[in-house]
């Protein structure tokens, strides 16, 4: 009765001309569209009207929600690029009439019309939603966005983190006391049960909201709960318990004329009762199915023939109206004016709805032809501000390299002049310039690697391995007690590339690895190992040291930087010991 009411009121505002009040503009945006029985193109009238009205007004709730209908049903049209402009356009009206739980519902929205379009986006938006929503603790609108988020999950077939948000949806409903959207939640989790193989689990969320349909008096629901639990028995093979839902649906979707539900229980019945290797049974519900189909076909070509005949009793009567009217034409001169001149202000009416529709077209094309523009314009300064960067980014690098790395240059050689005069004068002076020399080629060698990164967009595999490579040469030279290998599985993509911040950060953490493995481990081997497993490369360093004490160990600087640097990229790091050390970093790759 409720979206019946809806679909009454909203006829009704048709009816009566473009809502004039706020009252009025609200009235009809607080109408369900997905339960609207009119053709998209008149509620895409009634919602352009809507926004002018409001817009008149200088009403941006009304604005904001006339944008967000207009946006659900450009998505049920399959026009997309323009459902997104128009959510996108509701939540700046939202933003701007200050108003947080629909800017956090529009974007969960915005995100969940994505999802089978681009659904990194999607869960962009809707993570955005959800967020906003937790912060200000919206917690009917969080509810809704759990939710749905679930069902983005159910589509990549992450079906823990389904369960997840339905069960956070579930317990906000409950929380709430939203008795009507108890059995939805229920029969979500039932679902994910039953895709997990659950059926036990799913049975009893189903019979939950069994339950609750009942007292609501949901007898389509009902119908929908026996034939899901018959289902579940039918695909654990347990036929008896199938046959019994599928018979109890049976009789409550005929008295709701669920057509389609009564047709599907018989074709079950007759699966379960040939489980069963019961042939009469089998054979007789299919006849059943068989019949039903027929005569809901039977229905739909009486319904055809019924239309058929309407238009042609109607053409009939429209012939015999034309034929009288001749005649009266012939009898009565004087009509003759008049209908002439009918004739001609429907003439001129036609005239003015075409020059109308030809006016309104053309201002149409000047709007997308200027919104085209301004994407051009966007674009173009995107571009530019990614030149300037880039430029900035070399001139950076180039002073780094030519300025910073020269005058590194020059201190190491003088430390070394320096060393040399006083070495057999001051050993412990010259002892200390030694170090700071060889501390400074470490630093020159670091900005080297760090220009080396900045001046790419993108790193290659085979670029990683070859610093890695010099890395493990320069530990050689400076520590040759000590063995150092680098290996990589034959499986791994030479051609695989990663992102300049993900390159330096991988190399770095390596880096740190070795130099901490060097000083600290005593061990006479030092290997790195990079190789490629269920959709992760890793990058291990390991040794054959003398191990640390997980309890005891202090984390350092050095530590913390490889965490922070595996954070930064979004890569997980395990550092372990087990008679020796392991380092281990790893990121999901695609």
């Amino acid at each position: 009765m409720k979206q019946l009411r809806g679909i009454i009121v909203l006829l009704l505002s048709i009816s009566l001309g473009n809502a004039q009040t706020k009252q009025e503009i609200d009235s009809l945006n607080n109408r369900l569209v997905q339960n609207a029985s009119i053709t998209t193109d008149s509620l895409l009238s009634i919602y352009t009207t809507n926004l002018r009205n409001a817009e008149k007004l200088n009403y941006e709730k009304g604005i904001a929600n006339s944008y967000q209908q207009l946006s659900v049903i450009h998505t049920y049209r399959g026009e997309y690029e323009k459902s997104t402009a128009n959510m996108l356009e509701a939540i700046r009206h939202y933003e701007k009439a200050d108003m947080p739980k629909d800017v956090a519902y529009a974007y969960g929205e915005l995100g969940y019309g994505m999802k089978r379009r681009d659904m990194d986006k999607a869960q962009y938006y809707m993570n955005k939603g959800i967020k906003l929503a937790r912060k200000q603790e919206f917690l009917n609108t969080l509810s809704r966005l759990y939710n749905n988020y679930g069902v983005l999950k159910e589509m990549q077939e992450q079906l823990d983190s389904a369960q997840y948000f339905y069960e956070e949806g579930l317990k906000l409903v409950e929380q709430l006391k939203f008795e009507e959207g108890l059995p939805y939640s229920y029969s979500n989790l039932a679902g994910v049960y039953s895709l997990k193989g659950n059926h036990q689990k799913a049975i009893e969320f189903f019979e939950k909201s069994m339950e609750i349909r009942q007292e609501l008096d949901d007898q389509k629901g009902l119908a929908e709960n026996y034939t899901q639990i018959g289902e579940v028995y039918l695909a654990q093979n347990r036929n008896e318990q199938a046959i019994n839902f599928f018979q109890k649906s049976v009789p409550v979707a005929r008295k709701e004329d669920y057509r389609f539900l009564v047709q599907y229980n018989y074709e079950k019945l007759a699966e379960a009762f040939k489980n069963l290797k019961n042939t009469d049974s089998s054979l007789f519900y299919f006849e059943k199915y068989s019949q039903y189909k027929d005569s809901i076909s039977g229905l739909e070509v009486q319904k055809k023939l019924a239309e058929l005949n309407v238009e042609f009793e109607t053409e009939q009567k429209e012939n015999e109206l034309l034929r009288n009217r001749a005649e009266l034409l012939q009898q009565e001169k004087d009509l003759r004016k008049k209908e002439i001149i009918i004739f001609s202000v429907v003439a001129l009416l036609v005239v003015l709805a075409a020059f109308s529709y030809l006016y309104m077209r053309q201002q149409k094309l000047k709007r997308e032809q200027l919104e085209k523009e301004k994407e051009l314009e966007v674009a173009l300064a995107r571009i530019e501000t990614q030149n300037r960067l880039e430029e900035q980014r070399i001139r950076i690098s180039r002073d780094l390299h030519d300025n910073i790395g020269s005058q590194l240059t020059f201190i190491m050689s003088s430390l070394d002049n320096l060393r040399f005069k006083l070495k057999d004068e001051e050993p412990e002076i010259s002892e200390k310039l030694k170090q700071t020399s060889i501390f400074t080629s470490q630093t020159i060698n670091d900005l080297r690697d760090t220009v080396w990164a900045m001046n790419k967009e993108s790193i290659s595999f085979e670029e990683l391995k070859q610093r890695l490579m010099n890395l493990l040469d320069q530990a050689r030279e400076m520590n040759p007690e000590i063995y150092y290998s680098l290996r990589t599985d034959s499986n791994i993509d030479p051609e695989r590339t990663f992102t300049a911040l993900e390159g330096i950060n991988f190399f770095r953490i390596i880096q740190e690895a070795v130099n901490n493995a060097t000083k600290y481990s005593k061990g006479e081997n030092i290997d790195v190992h990079i190789f490629e497993k269920k959709q992760k490369i890793f990058f291990q360093v390991s040794d054959d040291g003398v191990g640390f004490v997980e309890s005891k160990i202090k984390k350092g600087n050095g530590l913390r930087n490889m965490q922070k640097r595996a954070e930064l990229i979004a890569a997980d790091i395990n550092i372990s010991s087990n008679g020796n050390t392991n380092v281990v970093v790893s990121k999901k790759i695609s």
